[in-house]
């Protein structure tokens, strides 16, 4: 093996670690929730502002849907939101929690 094939193949593996060092699960979705309101907000309302939910449950026999984003680097520190609705009977918001540790959202 001459010279400048090794060095392509080091820069090539080089690049494939930095390639899968960091993963991305999820949809991105907005940050600003505190314009859902309980036994208000339907669920129609709720997939126009944040579409498909990631993941769909149940939770104390509410519906739920769940939305979650996360960045994953091997690198830099990892960074997650989440957001689970739970629904009445009726299809309107019995309750959510919001959570994220990205810096734009605290």
């Amino acid at each position: 093996m001459n010279f400048q094939t090794a060095l392509s193949l080091v820069s090539l593996s080089g690049a494939s670690l930095l390639t899968v060092s960091c993963l991305t699960v999820g949809t991105q979705f907005p940050a600003k929730v505190t314009w859902i309101k309980s036994d208000k907000t339907t669920k129609d309302e709720i997939e126009k502002a944040f579409g498909p939910p990631f993941r769909v449950g149940y939770d104390s026999g509410y519906r739920t849907y769940s939305y979650g984003y996360y960045k994953y680097s091997a690198f830099s520190e990892s960074q997650t939101k989440d957001l689970t609705i739970r629904f009445n009977e009726n299809g309107t918001v019995s309750s959510y929690t919001f959570s994220s540790s990205f810096p734009e959202d605290k």
